[in-house]
């Protein structure tokens, strides 16, 4: 047994060692037992392998949700954060996928004294098998800088000693270091396609804690795995002579037990402690085993305290029972969820509106007005850049010409911004233009025959180092705003009358109950796992107030599908992979149900030209039809794909179809430049700016600075003879 000058214990006769990774030796000693609140959390870098031998994940190569909705101009749709939830998952899934090089923890044999002053010393003893090659070893300790580890130390350990009496004298060690934000020490062993042992010596500061009754050790032994540890053998030695422990408890998710336990002499065993599972024992002393120690006062007696552990462990030996039991419920709601995915994915609805759609011929789509049909495949909910449908439409009636021009010194100046842009320019009568055409024309076009994309845009990376120039871009993206709202009621005016729309009313029912069900199960399974109190109230708190908020913004599937998210990252702490696995199966389910629950529901006949618009959008991102080659043609398509987000993909692949010269001359919208410059002035230039986005747009808005007047309501209602203004809106 090593001496008290082995333990590094404070005291005029300690001599000088060699340098250690030495923790804050004035570290407040408060006693393990009373700072540890929820010792079976799992770190997060144990949210993968219980699902590694998840079947449905196994053979599950790719999440992929149908964006219906289409994109905006040339930007991706908001609604795609389906897939990003499924991808961030798949993420992290896959995160712990290993490389060539592998490393197995064969045995740890653990020796530990408590002695009398409260201090628990500890000598370790790893065996470790290499696989290819690796330079260091990590031991987790739970140390994020304010631990009450005195010191850790790695040797060579020696082959003339037991464990429990290695200590550290003529021994060669190994070059330690802390890393913090890890809760970690890293050892510096180079190993190669070999068994290595390392020794570990440590001492941990007032472990133990002291009453007038009786003293307790609460003790996790083994915490923050990242990987398995076999063949665990642990013991306890209580140094102080005659101090035999009252009570002994144990407690892991794996099947370790005491083996055992004799005149202050403890040992536990398992065969295999998962990477994700934590040992933790209880050990309650008399007083007379920590003579060195202060008691500390407290309000409950040692029988009471006893008790409690009583109480804790024999809620956790329900703790398989109670999670199979979720495991089941979890399988239940899985049939649920399946069925809904069914009667979605194949609903009649859908079939009729895909089979009569399919009779809509692509010609008719080629004709079509450029506002109805953004109109109906957004399902009237339009966004801000599908104010270009309306200049389009005047396109086609041969009131707009398109011509690509050199941007002005605001976009020059800026290494991002486009340096040329598509010019609009009107030279037809207004009389002759319904009233949402004459209001954009009064609107975009300020009462000149010019529209300047570079007073649409807003600020440039240049102009956003300069925080002055924010509020009047606030200004102008609010006047924005107010234009396209007027703009929109006139297309409902117009429209309202032979494409009616309304919100899908089960909606309201389904995603409250599904976030109701999946909080619920959550909570659940962390009672069952017999998670602190204190943690799951924090859970319940977190998750619930995200449940109700899913609940509110039901009308928003991006919101119940991060909330679903978050609830898989907090279910899979949980050591039990039956559990967590079915859990996983229900929450990719419950993401495909969200995502094929229709938002709004429209008339047959609409129903069927939204299926229309879609086939003709998979259509256009393949390159069009091989008919649509003439010049005319082409730039209706290139409009069309535009403002159904797929022009990139149509324009790489007429280019790859069609020699430069049969389409550039066809329109400027074929520029590289042009599409570029379309999508900064509605939708890049305006990302982070007062919440902005390039989907549907209410309020908010913006004016002013940096190049051109507010682009507010004009004061043209649409009515006949209106024109021009002089900008009106932009203030608030």
């Amino acid at each position: 047994m090593p001496c008290r000058h082995d333990l590094r214990s404070p005291g005029p006769d300690r001599q000088a060692e060699p340098s250690s990774a030495e923790i804050k030796p004035g570290t407040q000693k408060t006693g393990f037992f009373v700072c540890i609140q929820q010792p079976y959390s799992v770190h997060p870098k144990c949210l993968v392998p219980s699902l590694r031998n998840n079947p449905l994940f196994s053979s599950y190569k790719a999440i992929t949700v149908s964006n219906t909705t289409g994109g905006g101009l040339v930007t991706k749709s908001i609604k795609p954060v389906l897939i990003a939830a499924g991808g961030l998952l798949l993420l992290f899934l896959l995160a712990g996928c290993g490389n060539k090089n592998e490393l197995t923890i064969d045995k740890v044999e653990i020796m530990a004294d408590l002695l009398p002053d409260g201090d628990l010393y500890v000598e370790e003893l790893y065996t470790y098998t290499v696989r290819g090659e690796w330079n260091s070893f990590r031991r987790y300790m739970d140390n994020y800088g304010s631990s009450n580890i005195e010191f850790f130390e790695a040797y060579v350990p020696p082959s003339d000693r037991k464990l429990g009496q290695f200590g550290y004298e003529h021994l060669d060690r190994y070059p330690v270091a802390l890393r913090v934000k890890q809760g970690a020490y890293r050892v510096d062993v180079p190993a190669k396609d070999e068994t290595v042992s390392v020794y570990y010596r440590y001492r941990l500061d007032q472990q133990a804690v002291k009453y007038s009754d009786g003293g307790e050790l609460d003790w996790t032994v083994l915490d923050y795995n990242d990987e398995d540890h076999r063949n665990i053998t642990v013991t306890l030695r209580v140094r102080q002579p005659d101090a035999k422990p009252l009570a002994v408890y144990a407690y892991d998710r794996s099947g370790g037990s005491i083996v055992e336990e004799r005149n202050g002499f403890i040992r536990y065993e398992n065969k295999l402690l998962p990477e994700q599972d934590s040992v933790k024992l209880k050990v309650f002393v008399p007083a007379g085993a920590l003579p060195d120690m202060e008691a500390a006062a407290t309000s409950s007696s040692l029988s009471e305290r006893v008790a409690d552990e009583e109480a804790f462990q024999l809620r956790f030996a329900k703790r398989e029972q109670l999670l199979e039991a979720g495991r089941q419920a979890s399988l239940w709601l899985i049939y649920a969820v399946s069925a809904g995915v069914v009667f979605y994915a194949l609903s009649l609805r859908r079939l009729s509106a895909w089979w009569r759609g399919r009779q809509i011929p692509v010609e008719e789509l080629e004709d079509m007005d450029p506002v109805r049909l953004i109109y109906l495949f957004r399902k009237g909910k339009l966004r801000r850049a599908d104010v270009l449908s309306g200049v389009f439409g005047m396109r086609r009636k041969g009131m707009i010409d398109i011509a690509m021009t050199n941007s002005g010194s605001r976009f020059q100046e800026d290494r991002t911004a486009p340096k040329q842009l598509p010019q609009f320019a009107f030279s037809g009568k207004r009389t002759s233009l319904k009233p949402a055409e004459r209001y954009l024309l009064s609107w975009l076009f300020r009462g000149t025959s010019m529209m300047n994309l570079e007073n649409i845009a807003g600020p440039t990376k240049t102009e956003r180092k300069r925080k002055a120039l924010m509020g009047q871009y606030l200004k102008r993206l609010r006047g924005l705003n107010r234009g396209f709202s007027r703009w929109r009621e006139l297309l409902h005016n117009e429209y309202g009358g032979s494409i009616r729309y309304a919100e899908y009313t089960p909606k309201k029912i389904i995603i409250p109950a599904i976030a109701i069900m999946h909080f619920a199960l959550v909570i659940y399974l962390h009672i069952a796992d017999a998670t602190s109190w204190g943690w799951i109230g924090l859970l319940a708190v977190i998750l619930g107030g995200g449940a109700v908020w899913a609940a509110i913004r039901r009308d928003r599937k991006r919101y119940i599908s991060l909330f679903l998210v978050a609830c898989f990252f907090v279910a899979v702490q949980i050591v039990h992979e039956p559990a967590v696995n079915e859990y996983f199966n229900l929450v990719l389910l419950s993401l495909i149900l969200i995502a094929l629950l229709p938002g709004r529901i429209t008339d047959p006949v609409s129903d069927a030209y939204r299926s229309a618009a879609k086939r003709y959008r998979r259509i256009l991102a393949k390159g069009g039809r091989d008919a649509g080659s003439g010049p005319d043609s082409l730039e209706r398509l290139m409009e069309a794909a535009l403002l159904l987000g797929v022009g990139r993909q149509f324009l790489a692949r007429v280019n790859k179809r069609l020699p430069a010269s049969g389409f550039y001359s066809a329109s400027p919208l074929f520029h590289p430049d042009a599409l570029i410059a379309l999508d900064y002035a509605f939708n890049r230039s305006w990302n982070g700016i007062g919440g902005s986005s390039s989907g549907t747009s209410g309020g908010g808005g913006g004016g002013g600075g940096g190049g051109g007047d507010s682009y507010g309501d004009s004061g043209d209602s649409g009515s006949d003879g209106g024109g021009g203004g002089d900008g009106g809106g932009g203030g608030d």
